[in-house]
């Protein structure tokens, strides 16, 4: 469930307001919207129900708590006062018909003037924003009218607000350890008509869903019932007049007779955006657009009895139903209800292994209830494994449990949108991101997501000429992209400078000190670069040297801004660093500059290193680590400082990075046995970092917020995901081939026939850097500008050795499988299910997809799409969002050209 948005007053009470005091919370509560996570939602109910906070289950646009204002609602309250001794109910009788007409509830509570449990209030969770009015009432009043014991109040006003309760205990509230309940739009149609059918019997049904539909305006579709249905692809509704699309669903105007609410679901680890719509008629009833179509008289359904034999070997979640070794969720069960239908005597099946499974035996009504559901949903459309199997990234599924896509092709999943907003809008987002970031207190991780060629360095820059008393640090991963930067800052008037850099003069120096001082950073003795370089310079005036020694000191004392690049930054001290106000980070740190910092030494080496060291810290620790390394994969050791002694390590032939060694605590053993090109095993660490005690504002393109959670603590981060637009210019993407290095090497010469394919130039064309024609391949193609408004090719998929997936889970203490290896298998991403080469471990496959997907959104980054007319031909298996998926490249014909 994503994020809902409720308005809440912030003063708790012990005891009913006062008439003042109401009008006043009704003056402000319209004004007080708040967003809360899933995980959060638990609290806000003891907030209202423990403490006394009012609440009103909608939002309001302009902060006007009133119904014309409405501008979303996903809680729907009941209040039970028992005023009336005819209508007098118990929270548990309730609770029971809740639970039998697939109500779940939220959370319950005792008002004020509650005594013995007798006045409470009952709580349920849409699971989607009702942004319609008509909807929102309608949902309303069906709660009402299932529970005619509540307050009508309830369900006439959706602006009514409702003051919390002061209690030593919720009277109802889910588990901790559980997601909240939600109840959905189709889900209480269904039922209410269900219960019009148990309380007024058969004969009488028709004249009480009429009576509502009157009351309501929602229409009836061609079997007489509700017409309020499910889909995951409304493409056919968008086509037609009166439908507009914003942010949050898809509604009506005032004139339209349709309203869609639509659920998204994020799927944890992959970024997956998926997308329910409950579509609701409140137009003309029995029209040929209604939502339940019928089969034909004497058709056969779309699929065989026979189909359900084989099912259960390829479907675990059947397979699950069909022999009672775990009890299926309600969710779970009605997802496979609509697949069954299509079977011939599918419904019979489900009825059968229902009662086999003594599912209901301690609740025998609830049969007839599944009778009565499966009677309803003939003529629908079966539900999409991705909105209800929590198995759906195990099995070669299709759109559903009974459709089974080729293997090798690449399948748009139903209901997947990707929205956009103009380009305009987007940058304004950015900025704002940028802007909250920097207001932001507490935590010491803010991180912006922004799409390449947004505007990034422009809004930042845009930030510091808005606040010209305040000092800026801003990193980027190159030296490139760091000038780049302080060309445009000045250009902006901005009092700024950049660091010198010893990479970028060493053709100007001396071989013999550039190798000198190469040797001093690999061995990791950064300290003592600039004691040689002042030797250096008393023996010998070296005019690049000199002015890279009068740059540092002429920054020590310049109080503005200052461009840097990440090492820079990774290196500079605290004390340094807390004269500036904010320090932003222009890319991925993590995986830029972090990851990337690896440092491998092979067993013969560590051997080596022990024998020439005196250090007795040390040697044990290398010996340790040998022992270890003879059974272990994965190697936790103590760390401790190392001296950074000049003398010791010049004295070790092999020019390891002793101080980086010393500090490490988390070692990979990489098996020679187990890797073709590996000559010995060799022991593997990611070089340790130790971000200062400041304030860290982040802007990157393929920032990924599990990875940042993981990196640098869940309470380290503030993520900021902003707005998307589309494209001016066109992504094509070819995923017959995985174009992964071996298939490469397996198709000789497949590059250049695509070049000649596609008549495109060995300088437009981004890989890896073993095949790379030009400067620009995988692995160094931040900030380039070179190739904006060209089309390209990229060609690859951007595997990493698997050791080196390994490597950062470890590091970063995630718990995986350290045996687990990739497989073909499918999976589903950025709205497409596909057969790829992963893990069955999603600690590991959440770290590859994102590093595979950084490395080719930056290579298609470089024609920079968004704002220019041209043409990028991506070449791999692995989908990117905006793509236009190309399914029938003949790769033998043009090799046969």
């Amino acid at each position: 469930m994503n994020d809902i948005q409720v308005s809440f007053d912030r003063q708790c009470f012990s005891s009913k307001p006062t008439d003042a005091d109401a009008g006043r919370i009704s003056g402000r509560i319209g004004k007080s919207p708040i967003k809360l996570r899933p995980a959060k939602i638990r609290s806000f109910a003891c907030d209202i129900g423990l403490n006394g906070h009012t609440f009103c289950p909608a939002t309001f646009r302009d902060g006007k708590r009133n119904k014309d204002s409405l501008e979303q609602q996903q809680l729907f309250p009941l209040d039970f006062d028992n005023k009336d001794p005819d209508k007098r109910i118990t929270f548990e009788a309730v609770k029971e018909r809740a639970e039998h007409y697939d109500l779940p509830i939220a959370f319950a509570y005792n008002t004020f003037s509650s005594r013995n449990d007798d006045k409470f209030r009952v709580v349920f969770l849409n699971d989607a924003p009702v942004t319609d009015r008509k909807a929102a009432e309608a949902m309303s009043m069906g709660l009402g009218t299932i529970f005619p014991e509540a307050d009508p109040s309830c369900y006439k006003d959706v602006s009514k607000m409702y003051y919390g309760g002061f209690a030593n205990e919720m009277l109802y509230i889910y588990d901790a350890d559980e997601n909240a309940p939600t109840i959905n739009a189709e889900s209480l149609f269904r039922n209410l008509t269900s219960y019009f059918e148990d309380k007024h019997g058969a004969t009488n049904l028709k004249r009480h869903i009429e009576k509502f539909s009157r009351e309501t305006g929602l229409a009836l579709n061609a079997k007489g019932r509700f017409d309020v249905s499910v889909t995951d692809d409304i493409s056919d509704l968008l086509s037609t007049e009166n439908i507009t699309e914003n942010s949050n669903a898809i509604s009506d105007d005032k004139n339209s007779p349709t309203t869609i609410i639509y659920k998204k679901s994020n799927i944890k680890g992959v970024g997956e955006k998926l997308s329910k719509y409950y579509v609701l008629n409140f137009g003309k009833s029995c029209t040929s657009g209604s939502s339940v179509a019928k089969r034909k008289a004497g058709g056969h359904a779309a699929y065989r009895s026979t189909d359900l034999d084989s099912l259960g070997l390829r479907c675990r979640l059947f397979r699950e139903f069909e022999t009672g070794v775990r009890r299926i969720g309600h969710d779970e069960l009605f997802g496979i209800a609509t697949c069954m239908d299509k079977v011939e005597s599918g419904p019979a099946r489900f009825m059968k292994i229902l009662r086999a499974t003594s599912r209901y035996d301690h609740r025998p009504e609830k049969y007839r209830k599944w009778e009565q559901d499966l009677r309803r949903l003939r003529g629908g459309k079966p539900s999409s494994c991705n909105g209800f199997c929590p198995y759906k990234d195990e099995c070669a599924h299709g759109t559903n449990m009974l459709h089974r896509p080729k293997r090798g092709k690449m399948e748009r999943i139903p209901g997947y949108v990707e929205e956009f907003d103009s380009v305009e809008d987007v940058q304004e987002d950015v900025y704002r991101a940028i802007y909250r970031a920097y207001q932001a207190v507490g935590a010491m991780w803010n991180i912006i997501k922004a799409m390449t060629a947004i505007g990034k360095t422009t809004s930042y820059l845009r930030l510091m000429a808005e606040n010209p008393t305040e000092r800026f640090c801003v990193a980027s991963p190159t030296n490139i992209l760091k000038n780049e930067i302080y060309e445009k800052a000045v250009k902006s008037g901005l009092n700024v400078m950049k660091t010198p850099s010893l990479e970028e003069i060493k053709g100007e120096m001396p071989a013999k000190v550039w190798k000198h001082i190469s040797r001093l950073y690999k061995n990791g003795q950064h300290r003592s670069v600039h004691p040689y370089i002042h030797e250096i310079l008393k023996k010998k005036d070296i005019p690049c040297l000199r002015e890279y020694m009068e740059a540092r000191e002429r920054l020590k004392t310049f109080e503005g801004s200052v461009i840097t690049t990440h090492r820079y930054l990774l290196n500079m001290d605290e004390k340094r660093l807390r004269e500036y106000d904010a320090v932003i980070v222009d890319e991925d740190i993590i995986l830029k500059s972090v990851i990337s910092n690896q440092c491998a030494i092979s067993i013969s080496d560590l051997k080596q290193l022990s024998e020439e060291s005196s250090d007795s810290r040390l040697r044990k620790k290398i010996e340790k680590l040998l022992k270890r390394a003879e059974t272990k994969s994965c190697i936790e050791l103590d760390s401790f400082e190392w001296g950074d002694d000049e003398e010791e390590s010049a004295g070790i032939s092999n020019g390891v990075d002793i101080p980086a060694f010393c500090m490490a605590r988390k070692f990979y053993v990489r098996k020679a046995a187990k890797e073709r090109n590996l000559k010995e095993d060799t022991v593997v660490f990611i070089k340790p970092v130790f971000f200062k005690n400041v304030k860290y504002i982040m802007v990157s393109a393929t920032a990924d917020e599990t990875i940042c959670r993981d990196f640098f603590g869940e309470d380290s981060v503030n993520f900021y995901e902003c707005k998307q637009a589309a494209y001016k210019g066109n992504l094509y993407q070819y995923p017959q081939k995985s174009m992964s290095r071996t298939s490469i090497e397996n198709s000789p010469g497949i590059i250049q026939r695509l070049m000649k394919r596609f008549n495109i130039s060995a300088d437009k064309v981004i890989t890896f850097m073993i095949y790379a024609l030009s400067a620009l391949h995988f692995g160094n193609t931040e900030g380039s500008n070179s190739l904006e408004g060209e089309n390209l090719l990229v060609i690859g998929t951007p595997y990493h050795a698997e050791f080196v997936y390994k490597l950062v889970a470890f590091t970063m203490g995630l718990a995986f499988d350290e045996d687990a290896e990739m497989k073909e298998q499918m999976v589903t991403h950025n709205g497409h299910r596909f057969w790829f080469n992963t893990y069955e471990d999603e600690v590991l496959r959440n770290i590859q997809f994102w590093m595979i997907e950084s490395e080719l959104e930056q290579a298609v980054g470089r024609a920079r799409l968004l704002r220019n007319d041209c043409d990028v031909h991506l070449f791999s298996s692995f989908p990117l969002s905006q793509a236009k998926i190309v399914d029938d490249f003949d790769y033998n014909k043009e090799a046969a050209d």
